[in-house]
């Protein structure tokens, strides 16, 4: 039968995130509760009853269960059953080894640790074009930060506190982000736009494998792994929180949205329903595929339709995998000089704003 991880209690989140990681290195995962009908049950390949911690009988239970399933690690989620097993288990059941756990303690240097990174990070310096409205509290921007952090992507700390700065200097129209897949970026630009009352946000990606190819033999390799399909429902989960009324998505490669966006466009989709677009772009955020003729051609389409006063993000304008956003940006930059109010970088972005 092969030794097992049991996990107990095995109906919390953290738990549950355990059973995933466990069964995809190939343990065999035994979970156990002491409720007497819990709603995990049915997500573990074998299932225990234990009584609670407390109870006297506790530690024989869990040593028979141990024994049964041929148990060699606990998992437990929960920071009480954890320490009384972290003094006990040796005892209880010699030979099974707990695995670390998360107590208090932690948590609270992880929330210490973001409030001195947040307060370290400096704030762009910049002649917006753009009068600013009142700058987020440092507990608003850690606030966002932890709740962004929860999103996997790879918008850093940096560029956030730049996005952060340069929102409250945009002027009204919609956000536009070419390249969302699962959606790290767009929910910070969603609750920006709402705080500082901009405008509606509309993602467009095709969330599509043969559009994901970028000319680097070890991106490309990775980019085919994944699962655009599954990227789309994540993006879908992430959002849904944010949306609100306030964000969509087009999916479609960026070519092929640009001729649907303009005035009076309304973008429907099961997952957020109908929101209505201005058709004017404040803040456009490219991160599209990297190639330099799939940036030239973001470029090219989208910056047109981005009013006085407004933003182009180019993400990963320092990219280790190739320059084609740099080569497009500088292009950018050098022939619309005399309509840029400003520029500057802020982790690998290059961030750009028009004349008013």
């Amino acid at each position: 039968m092969g030794e097992a991880v049991l996990i107990f209690p095995a109906g919390m989140p953290e738990g549950l995130a355990f059973r995933d990681r466990a069964k995809a290195a190939g343990l065999r995962v035994v979970g156990a509760s002491s409720l007497e009908r819990d709603p995990a049950e049915g997500a573990y390949e074998a299932w225990e009853h234990l009584p609670y911690v407390n109870d006297p009988g506790f530690d024989d239970a869990l040593a028979e269960v141990v024994r049964r399933n041929d148990v060699s690690a606990v998992h437990a989620p929960h920071y009480i059953v954890w320490k009384h097993l972290a003094e006990r288990l040796g005892q209880i059941a010699p030979g099974a080894r707990l695995t670390s756990g998360q107590i208090p303690q932690d948590n609270e240097r992880a929330y210490r640790s973001l409030r001195e990174r947040v307060a370290a990070l400096k704030t762009p310096c910049f002649w917006p074009a753009v009068t600013g409205k009142p700058r987020l509290s440092a507990l608003e921007k850690a606030g966002l930060i932890r709740m962004i952090d929860a999103i996997p992507g790879m918008c850093g700390e940096e560029k956030m506190i730049a996005v952060m700065e340069i929102m409250r200097h945009t002027p009204p129209g919609d956000v536009v982000e070419i390249g969302s897949w699962w959606g790290r970026s767009a929910a910070m630009l969603v609750w920006l736009a709402r705080h500082y009352a901009i405008g509606k946000v509309m993602c467009v990606d095709p969330w599509r494998n043969d559009a994901m190819a970028q000319g680097d033999p070890m991106v490309d390799a990775v980019s085919a792994e994944q699962d655009a399909e599954e990227a789309l429902r994540i993006f879908q989960i992430n959002l849904a929180p944010f949306a609100l009324g306030d964000l969509n998505y087009i999916r479609a490669r960026s070519r092929d949205a640009a001729p649907q966006y303009g005035p009076g466009l309304t973008v429907t989709t099961e997952a957020f329903g109908a929101v209505a677009y201005e058709g004017q772009i404040a803040l456009l955020h490219i991160d599209g595929n990297h190639s330099e003729p799939d940036v030239a051609a973001d470029c090219e389409l989208w910056t047109p339709r981005v009013v006085p006063g407004g933003w182009i993000v180019f993400d990963d304008y320092e990219w280790a995998f190739g320059d084609g956003v740099k080569r497009v940006a500088d292009a950018f930059v050098e022939t619309n000089a005399e309509r840029i109010a400003c520029r500057f970088k802020a982790g690998e972005s290059l961030f750009v704003q028009l004349k008013r």
